[in-house]
């Protein structure tokens, strides 16, 4: 507080760092809690988005299941990684934790998952 005059703007910047001080298993679980019963019901199951995607391009996926939350590259493959919940195995299951879809040459050769 002695660095900072203003009491508005040191709290404003420490809820700013406790933010960005959350790991990833807290920002996930932060979203899971905000999740509703509807937006449960309505994921799509692993093995239908397994079954979907290979053979697919990147705009297919993209409106499929929406925008990667990050993008990997190495070698002649691209890992779309999607950390929000967007699958689960079956109807009444938690939510996976990750789904990387992975491309060879433009087009889906793989999908993974990190069971919850």
């Amino acid at each position: 507080m002695k660095t900072f005059q203003d009491e508005m703007k040191c709290r404003d910047f420490m809820s700013k760092s406790a933010k960005d001080m959350q790991s990833e298993e807290e920002k996930r679980e932060e979203a899971l809690a905000q999740l509703t019963e509807e937006q449960l019901a309505g994921m799509k199951l692993r093995q239908e988005i397994k079954d979907t995607l290979p053979g697919k391009n990147g705009n297919f996926v993209r409106g499929y299941i929406g925008d990667p939350d990050e993008i990997k590259r190495g070698g002649d493959r691209e890992y779309w990684v999607y950390k929000r919940p967007i699958s689960k195995f079956s109807g009444d299951s938690p939510p996976d934790k990750e789904i990387t879809v992975i491309f060879r040459r433009y087009f889906v050769e793989k999908v993974d998952y990190k069971k919850p």
